[in-house]
């Protein structure tokens, strides 16, 4: 039994339609961009994003904007002094780390630990100026 023209051009065009579908949809997909973490914001940047939706939301008065500025200024001042005071249990715990990996190591590998390391740093100290500059 043989189909009719008129359904075999239908047939064929809703393959070809469905193809084209999936590959708008493919790519859609591959061209996305992913979350990066680099997209963190400032915290002077968060400070006032914050702010203006406080006032946007709430229809905060300038009195109440002004009050809500000193609790985040006390509280940045808080998570400083706790960063200060945990900075030394910090230290020792990375110190802890670096020496019972070195212990795991012949003297070569712990030559190129401590490049790594040093390298590491050197690109952690170049993300924080960026980021406070920003």
């Amino acid at each position: 039994m043989s189909r009719s023209q008129p359904s075999l051009i239908l047939s064929l065009v809703l393959v070809f339609a469905s193809g084209i579908a999936v590959g708008g949809v493919g790519y859609h997909l591959y061209t996305a961009k992913s979350v990066a973490a680099s997209a963190v914001q400032s915290p002077d940047k968060f400070r006032s994003d914050f702010i203006t939706d406080m006032k946007l939301k709430l229809s905060l008065s300038e009195e109440q904007i002004t009050k809500v500025n000193v609790v985040l200024d006390q509280t940045r001042l808080q998570y400083k002094e706790l960063r200060e005071r945990m900075k030394p249990d910090m230290n020792r715990i990375k110190s802890e780390q670096v020496e019972k990996v070195n212990s795991l190591l012949n003297p070569l590998q712990q030559k190129q630990y401590e490049e790594l390391r040093a390298e590491r740093e050197a690109k952690s100290k170049q993300k924080s100026r960026a980021s406070a500059s920003n």
